[in-house]
């Protein structure tokens, strides 16, 4: 069974559990336990950046690179592996923790913005991943708070990716 297919029993089930108030957030399916926390974010079609955090907090972190010089810019992938620890991990699950359940559509944006970045967060746990897409040029008010969520956990990852060690740089092919 895809992902895909698997996300909409889940979005189902969270949709139909009680929530009364915020403080409740933490014991949403959204707070864990996640074995594995997978994000990428893309512009044209192309990787931006992209990162994978593990439950005890080991990951890696990917950005693209862009080589400016006389000739078209060239760009590479650069691997950071890193190690956040438990507690890293821990805070991301609570940035995560706070996402609505199901998560907005951006399909269904009264107010876009085309061109921004756009991308995927994945939450696995065992053999089960959710998948949920995400578009930044919806501008509904919902949505914007939406995405400032996942932007903080991104930003969390992102440092600790920027201070890790450089694993390997592999060049990108450029788009046809």
């Amino acid at each position: 069974m895809s992902a895909r297919f698997a996300l909409a029993p889940f979005l189902a089930m969270a949709a139909a559990l009680p929530v009364a108030c915020a403080a409740q957030a933490a014991d949403l399916p959204m707070a864990g336990p996640w074995d594995m926390i997978t994000f990428e974010v893309k512009s044209w079609g192309r990787p931006v950046s992209s990162w994978r955090l593990l439950h005890g907090g080991s990951g890696s972190w990917t950005e693209t690179v862009a080589e400016r010089g006389p000739q078209a810019p060239r760009y590479s992938a650069v691997w950071h592996e890193f190690d956040a620890g438990e507690e890293g991990f821990g805070r991301v699950v609570r940035e995560l923790s706070r996402l609505p359940v199901p998560a907005p559509n951006p399909e269904t944006c009264a107010d876009y913005v085309t061109d921004l970045p756009y991308g995927t967060i994945r939450l696995t746990r065992g053999a089960t991943t959710v998948e949920i897409a995400w578009n930044s040029g919806c501008m509904d008010k919902d949505y914007k708070a939406f995405i400032q969520m996942l932007k903080a956990a991104d930003s969390m990852v992102a440092g600790w990716g920027r201070a890790g060690r450089v694993l390997r740089t592999e060049p990108l092919q450029a788009s046809p």
